[in-house]
């Protein structure tokens, strides 16, 4: 395995809310790999994810979900937000 690519990578969901995950590996050779991975969450309080990489936000705040195998991992980003724009302007004045 060469690497694991999670999409979408940046997500930004209200409470309730909830995204499907999709990780592509890729082997050596640049070609795609049809394995399951472990998915997991950084913070269950934020965000959760389901064996078939199902993301739901719990409450506010933010969390990295990884898909796993091995020793490889591909990550994505849960933002949780009650306000939606208050989130994007934060998004924007931080990347500059």
């Amino acid at each position: 395995i060469d690497s694991i690519v999670v999409s979408p990578m940046k997500n930004i969901l209200k409470v309730g809310q909830s995204v499907q995950l999709s990780a592509l590996v890729i082997d050596k050779s640049n070609g795609s790999m049809d394995v399951s991975v472990i998915w997991s969450s950084t913070n269950e309080q934020v965000a959760t994810i389901t064996k078939e990489g199902l993301a739901t936000a719990i409450d506010q705040g933010e969390a990295v979900i990884y898909a796993t195998i091995d020793n490889e991992q591909g990550m994505a980003e849960i933002l949780v937000s009650t306000n939606r724009r208050r989130i994007l302007s934060e998004m924007f004045t931080s990347s500059t």
